[in-house]
């Protein structure tokens, strides 16, 4: 962890608490398969899963014959994600402890970023957009699957934060991910415009 990121201590939380979420990865399994067809992701294509957790949905886009890395800060869920791709005959996905903030790769090296609810977690978005768009090919897309902030994990996230310490000064509440007209705004700089599904959807995601 670089101790010079002044959310250092935050992220070091969200490792611990992310540590226990394998019982929970088995709902968001589904997903995993509508973001995966959202993305037209196809054999030829490097694809990034950013905030992998135990690597649904890194190990989907796998199946397409698209090459493959998950990159999640929390060692324990890599671990399982291994063993998922270790099952699911999957072992040539490269997975990568790593921060959605900081991400370990050179300019343009994939053609796809994707998220499953895990890039709504880092407190800077426009630091975690920039890294995206950064490691994004010319012509490139990103697509994520959010918990839009009415329905039931939306709300159970403001439950939370009503009855939780107050994060540091300056980190984005998760829920804001989940709507559209922040997700536009977050994007407008550095992607053409956003378009929006709750299910399955033919489209890709947003390119520039």
């Amino acid at each position: 962890m670089n101790q010079s990121d002044p959310f250092a201590d935050l992220k070091k939380r969200q490792r611990e608490m992310w540590a226990s979420f394998t019982p929970t990865a088995l709902f968001t399994t589904p997903v995993a398969g509508q973001l995966v067809k959202f993305a037209g992701i196809v054999s030829s294509e490097n694809v990034l899963d950013v905030g992998t957790g135990t690597g649904v949905v890194a190990i989907t886009a796998a199946r397409t014959g698209a090459r493959v890395t998950g990159l999640d800060l929390t060692p324990e869920l890599l671990d399982q994600a291994r063993e998922n791709a270790r099952i699911a005959r999957m072992e040539h996905i490269v997975w990568t402890e790593g921060d959605a903030e900081q991400l370990p790769y050179p300019d343009a090296s994939f053609d796809i970023v994707v998220s499953q609810f895990g890039h709504m977690f880092a407190p800077r978005p426009e630091v975690a957009v920039a890294e995206m768009r950064r490691v994004l090919k010319p012509g490139g897309r990103i697509a994520f699957a959010t918990w839009p902030p009415e329905h039931f994990i939306g709300r159970l996230f403001a439950f939370v934060g009503r009855n939780s310490p107050p994060p540091p000064p300056g980190a984005a509440a998760p829920p804001q991910w989940g709507n559209p007209a922040i997700i536009t705004e977050r994007l407008a700089a550095s992607f053409e415009a956003p378009f929006f599904c709750a299910g399955y959807d033919e489209r890709p995601g947003p390119e520039r």
